[in-house]
């Protein structure tokens, strides 16, 4: 009998992986079927949930694939009878409320650009026992096909994330905003837009994007008014979690909601009073770290933000690399490796930091390789995808040159670590709190 295709099976079928990177073959939503959630302050979180399954179920291709990827927070939503013992697609992408039973503190996580909830289900578990009810959000274009991107602007993110925010300070009574990447971008625009709720006791920042390397990024949507000029990258969107492939539009509305924060802006902004968290890699790639540096720097002054004491980054990099102008009183941490294992790998990536080493699909030992660095080479692409052992870390111009095939890494070997310094950033916070 034949084996039943499933979302892992696919990752291993390489005649499908090119013809799908060749052909596009799901790079494209299916024709919406259902109307789109009004983002209404009044409608319930959970109306939210379903209106985001439904659309994710009609709209991507692969919804309905099998995807036997259990993580502890999906046997949790399975125990809280919130998703079904056979995990599909749809099932791991759709956004979703880990509850707490009796509690009235709540974090909101808010993904990044090409991402999708399932980016939060290892983050979701230390937040989860540290008795905090976790909900995340599917910001718009997101959770169907790379395609859908094209059809919307930060505005549209902007709204998405001011619903799920401020429903959630409706519903409880003291709040953490989380943010990756765009997300963290989305979560201090919002921070900075005027007075604060107090229930809002801190932000927490991963791989927060400030500003891209590409200083270029505004040009994009220049780019895709140009006609059948839509991609920047066409990739074979396998991944099940996240976009692979990224049309022009997106890096338009990235950087859009990036502009929203920089320094120019920022300096006609009230600064919240709320504890920040936040945590980088000094290679990152994606994102111009020194930008970030600066951002965090403004967001620090003490003239206006009594909790700044509480302020704390979770550094991946050399000391070399923090500029002077940072403030000397921001408590800086600083994992070591400590193992054979972590000296393997060479440099924190902007992607990995959310996920733990044994993570069924993105771990060290799963089966998903992002394997992007090689869209023109057929033959690295496969090596990068299907060799044994492969190297992994940033994806930086030396890196590269140094290591063929090199994979770009999708955990954090100091995940455990992390998680013992959120825990006791968030003991902080409500100790200050009392």
């Amino acid at each position: 009998m034949a084996q039943q295709q499933t979302c892992l099976t696919q990752l291993e079928d390489q005649a499908l992986m090119m013809k799908s990177k060749r052909e596009g073959l799901f790079r494209e939503p299916l024709p919406r079927s259902h109307s789109t959630f009004s983002y209404n302050i009044e409608q319930a979180f959970s109306d939210y949930l379903t209106a985001a399954y439904l659309q994710i179920s009609s709209e991507n291709p692969r919804a309905n694939l099998p995807c036997p990827v259990y993580t502890d927070t999906y046997q949790q939503l399975v125990a809280q009878g919130a998703r079904p013992a056979n995990a599909t697609v749809a099932d791991l992408i759709s956004p979703f409320e880990l509850k707490q039973a009796d509690s009235r503190k709540a974090v909101l996580l808010i993904h990044g650009l090409t991402d999708s909830p399932f980016t939060y289900h290892d983050l979701a578990q230390v937040y989860y026992q540290q008795g905090y009810t976790v909900r995340t959000i599917l910001l718009p274009g997101h959770g169907t096909a790379p395609a859908a991107l094209r059809d919307i602007d930060a505005d549209d993110w902007q709204k998405a994330s001011v619903y799920a925010i401020e429903r959630t300070l409706k519903d409880f009574d003291q709040v953490i905003l989380g943010g990756y990447s765009t997300g963290a971008a989305l979560v201090i625009d919002y921070l900075t837009q005027g007075p604060v709720d107090n229930k809002i006791t801190a932000a927490m920042l991963f791989s927060p994007a400030s500003e891209p390397h590409n200083k270029n990024g505004w040009l994009a949507k220049w780019v895709d008014a140009i006609p059948f000029v839509n991609w920047i990258d066409k990739d074979a969107d396998l991944d099940f979690a996240k976009y692979e492939s990224f049309p022009f539009s997106a890096a338009s509305a990235s950087h859009e909601a990036m502009s929203r924060i920089s320094l120019d802006e920022l300096r006609h902004r009230q600064l919240p009073n709320v504890a920040i968290f936040s945590t980088f890699s000094d290679i990152d790639t994606t994102i111009d770290n020194q930008a970030t540096f600066k951002i965090l720097t403004k967001l620090h002054d003490p003239k206006t933000r009594k909790n700044n004491q509480l302020d704390r980054l979770v550094y991946y990099g050399d000391d070399k690399n923090i500029p002077a102008s940072f403030p000397a009183d921001y408590q800086i941490i600083r994992d070591d490796c400590d193992t054979d294992d972590c000296k393997k790998i060479k440099g924190m990536s902007h992607i990995g930091i959310v996920n733990k080493p044994s993570n069924p699909y993105y771990g060290r030992k799963a089966l998903y390789r992002n394997c992007g660095s090689y869209l023109d080479d057929d033959t690295l692409y496969t090596a990068c995808k299907y060799q044994k052992d492969v190297v992994m870390g940033e994806r930086t111009a030396e890196n590269l040159q140094a290591h063929k095939p090199f994979a770009r890494l999708t955990f954090n070997p100091y995940f455990d670590k992390l998680a013992m310094h959120i825990n006791g950033f968030i003991k902080d916070i409500e100790s200050a709190a009392q």
